[in-house]
C-alpha cells in the first residue's frame, strides 16, 4: 500500500510541473523547474542541449543504472494565420486531434512574448442554432 503522504506529494509535484505551459518548442520554464525542484533535495541536475534535464540520483552500482525518460512538451496546435475575421487558423502540432480539444481554455504564445487567452471552439458553436453541430467534421 502506498504511504499517503508520499501519494499526496506526488500529486502536488505532478500538479505543479503540468501547471507550467510547455508547448512544442517552449519547455525551458518546465525543464528548469524540474532541475531546480530536484537541486533542491540535493541531487546533480543539468540541462542537456536539447533542453532535458539529466539527474544523478546516486546508487553503489553504476552497472545496474536506470534511465527513465519522458516528454516534458505538451500536444496542441499552432496558430498558421489569422483570418480576416480575427479567428485564427490551427495546425497540428504532436498529433493532436481536434476532437479531443473542443471547448478547452487555450494560451497562445506570440512572437512579440504576449499570452493572450482563449477557448478552441466550432466556428458555429451553439448547438441551438448549428443543426448540423453534432455532425459538423472538426478540422484545423
Amino acid at each position: 500500500m502506498i504511504n499517503k503522504a508520499y501519494a499526496d506529494y506526488s500529486w502536488e509535484q505532478a500538479a505543479a510541473l503540468l501547471a507550467i505551459d510547455s508547448p512544442s518548442g517552449f519547455t525551458a520554464k518546465a525543464a528548469a523547474w524540474v532541475k531546480e525542484t530536484f537541486e533542491s533535495y540535493g541531487f546533480s541536475a543539468a540541462i542537456t542541449t536539447k533542453g532535458g534535464v539529466v539527474i544523478d540520483l546516486g546508487g553503489k552500482n553504476e552497472a545496474d543504472g536506470l534511465l527513465l525518460e519522458a516528454h516534458a512538451d505538451t500536444l496542441g496546435a499552432m496558430v498558421s494565420q489569422i483570418k480576416g475575421d480575427g479567428r485564427l487558423k490551427l495546425t497540428s502540432l504532436g498529433g493532436m486531434n481536434p476532437n479531443n480539444a473542443e471547448a478547452e481554455n487555450v494560451r497562445i504564445f506570440t512572437r512579440g512574448g504576449k499570452v493572450l487567452e482563449g477557448t478552441f471552439q466550432l466556428c458555429n458553436a451553439s448547438i441551438h442554432v448549428n443543426g448540423d453541430y453534432n455532425s459538423a467534421k472538426r478540422s484545423f
